[in-house]
């Protein structure tokens, strides 16, 4: 009888999706407290939401990786209705194009490399 273990990945990548979801919670909170008009209070909560999902699937994956599949994707569903809202409504900067480009890039392949640890 064999027994599979784990790949070491999750426990190194982890930590640092913890720090990089806790990030884009801080700013979310920041940003709305700066200026509660900028968007609607649904966009706050998505864009909210997307920093959270993340954050519980960076402990997801450090605790139970095979569960973190479903947190990165309500993550990366939030984080396409805000920077959809961005792109379509709002005032983007320039450098928000990259950041957006990159929240969910990142978002994506934690997702489905975390898909492939069931």
């Amino acid at each position: 009888m064999t027994t599979q273990t784990l790949p070491r990945w999750p426990g190194i990548v982890a930590p640092v999706a913890a720090l990089w979801y806790a990030f884009g919670l801080s700013q979310a909170i920041i940003s709305y407290v700066a200026g509660p008009g900028a968007a609607p209070v649904l966009i706050w909560l998505a864009y909210g939401l997307a920093c959270s999902a993340g954050l519980v699937g960076a402990a997801a994956l450090f605790i139970a990786p095979a569960r973190a599949a479903a947190a990165f994707a309500v993550s990366l569903v939030c984080a396409v209705i805000y920077f959809g809202w961005l792109y379509a409504y709002g005032t983007p900067a320039a450098e928000d194009y990259g950041i957006g480009a990159l929240v969910m890039a990142v978002t994506l392949t934690l997702m489905l490399v975390a898909r492939r640890l069931r």
